[in-house]
């Protein structure tokens, strides 16, 4: 019996926590691989800290907090994450069994290429406003150009 996953549900899963989208889609390697790197990722970086000190308005003392050579890696993880469970969930779907490399055809999607650009560019340029807002603002303006670029 096959099962259809909602690449809308795999996609929000990873937003939570990269590779709980692939484990919505049950690629548990993929997941596990994605968590690990999440774990470390937010650990080296001093992420947490960070983002305690920025919604205290603390933006200097989470600018001095973050390690930016690990905290670069972190919009192009949660970026993956998401696009890799959402695709995976659409060619899940679509395969039927009877042609094996047609499961493998992955689609482009400028939302998370722009999603991954646009948070790591936040993340260097717009500190001002700190790491993790200049993240965020980076990821929503990268977002909304790779959909602009979608549509043209």
């Amino acid at each position: 019996m096959k099962i259809n996953r909602s690449p809308t549900i795999a996609m929000l899963w990873s937003l939570c926590l990269p590779g709980f989208g692939q484990f919505y889609n049950r690629d548990y390697i993929i997941g596990l691989v994605l968590v690990t790197l999440e774990l470390m990722i937010n650990v080296k970086a001093n992420l947490n800290l960070a983002i305690l000190y920025s919604f205290r308005g603390q933006i200097a003392l989470a600018i001095q907090t973050v390690d930016y050579q690990w905290l670069l890696f972190y919009p192009c993880i949660y970026s993956y994450s998401m696009w890799q469970a959402y695709n995976q969930a659409l060619e899940t779907n679509r395969f039927d069994g009877e042609n094996e490399k047609d499961r493998f055809q992955l689609r482009y999607n400028s939302h998370f290429i722009g999603a991954a650009m646009g948070g790591t560019l936040g993340i260097i340029y717009l500190d001002q406003i700190g790491p993790v807002f200049g993240g965020f603002l980076g990821l929503a303006i990268g977002v909304a150009i790779g959909s602009w670029l979608k549509r043209l």
